[in-house]
């Protein structure tokens, strides 16, 4: 049996996605196709413009037969963790291909650069220590790290992301065929083209332009999400943490917590506040996944605790994903999960914590956490 599998965040699900995913069941014609998806938080930091259950019910309602969720312990973290979790769980959930789109297209360079890294761990690992040293931010310093090993280089955020999916899968030396797909749009393209970046959509959607032409269904839509809402809970939050608790967030590393202090009376947006923070060590995503870190009161030790993850959380399937998930339930190592009530682990009640931040901007949000139906009937939309 081939089965598919894709990792995704679908914020917001467009027709680039669709071409994707249409293109990735031609490559390996599957019997089932699962999707890894961010849940209501992705990996740049914010919240997703739309839930993860709308998400998640377009990803089936277009192709997908299992949307399975990448817990927020890992996804709010470094491209190293969200791919080591995406391969991980989709790994055990019994994945034979997995396709992921690139700015390069090219398998056999991602697959080089992951087998050099595994077979010189010393060297690469030393060549990035010397380089943050040097005061480079870790994605620069893994760059400069490559060209002293290989010369070679991986720059663009898809193509970082790739290179950590196929490290994981070598590393493991996980039975999974690996392809990719060129992207055919510019990753920070804020224009809308023929196929649309989704961060192009994501500021037409919120200035309220017309995007019929590239998204799927539009009533999906009728109430968008956006980090700035959560602006003056962060600022209170920074506002009342003394420096001692502040030192304990994950990611607040380095004396950071002491330009935060300096910077939160005077900063009025969330825009604003992210531009102060963001600096030649700091990238933007990382601030932004420090800043979420805060709103949640995540210490570094209720982070540690997540892991190990040995549980798969299943978002949306239809009949096809449930009828596979049945035969595999028996074997796979990791519990499957289809209500939340169901099993008991610290990731999951991290979960249940960032559905109850959500709520503050979507009344209805620990609803819908607890009383999802995962089964999708297509036949009845």
């Amino acid at each position: 049996m081939k089965i598919l599998g894709i990792i995704v965040e679908y914020n917001p699900f467009h027709t680039g996605h669709l071409y994707h995913l249409q293109k990735a069941k031609e490559m390996v014609k599957p019997d089932l196709t699962i999707a890894i998806m961010s849940g209501n938080y992705v990996q740049r930091g914010e919240v997703a413009i739309i839930d993860k259950f709308k998400r998640s019910e377009l990803a089936i309602k277009y192709g997908v037969d299992l949307v399975i969720e990448l817990p927020f312990a890992y996804v709010n973290q470094s491209a190293d963790y969200f791919c080591k979790g995406a391969i991980d769980l989709l790994y055990h959930i019994g994945i034979t291909d997995l396709v992921f789109g690139s700015e390069c297209g090219d398998i056999h360079l991602f697959k080089e650069i992951a087998s050099a890294i595994k077979n010189n761990p010393a060297d690469y690992d030393q060549y990035v220590k010397n380089a943050m040293k040097q005061g480079l931010r870790y994605p620069d310093a893994c760059n400069q790290a490559l060209s002293l090993l290989l010369n070679k280089s991986i720059q663009t955020p898809n193509d970082l992301l790739g290179l950590g999916y196929v490290k994981e899968v070598i590393n493991h030396d996980y039975p999974i065929c690996l392809h990719c797909i060129q992207r055919s749009n510019d990753y920070h393209d804020t224009s809308l083209t023929k196929i649309a970046s989704a961060t192009a959509l994501r500021k037409a959607l919120k200035e309220k332009q017309d995007v019929h032409d590239y998204l799927l269904d539009m009533s999906y839509y009728d109430h968008l999400y956006d980090q700035s809402n959560f602006f003056d809970y962060l600022k209170y939050q920074i506002i009342i943490q003394d420096i001692h608790h502040l030192k304990k967030i994950h990611l607040v590393d380095e004396g950071i917590e002491n330009l935060l202090k300096k910077v939160i009376f005077d900063t009025n947006s969330y825009e604003e506040l992210v531009n102060s923070l963001t600096s030649k060590r700091y990238t933007k995503t990382r601030i932004q996944r420090m800043l979420l870190h805060i709103l949640m009161n995540n210490t570094k030790d209720e982070i540690k605790n997540c892991f190990p993850i040995d549980y798969i959380l299943v978002l949306k399937m239809n009949q096809k994903g449930q009828k596979y998930l049945k035969t595999i339930k028996k074997t796979c190592s990791y519990h499957i999960i289809t209500n939340l009530s169901s099993y008991k682990h610290p990731a999951l009640d991290l979960e249940i914590k960032s559905s109850k931040l959500l709520s503050l901007i979507d009344h209805q949000m620990i609803k819908k956490e607890f009383q999802n139906i995962p089964v999708i009937e297509l036949s009845k939309r």
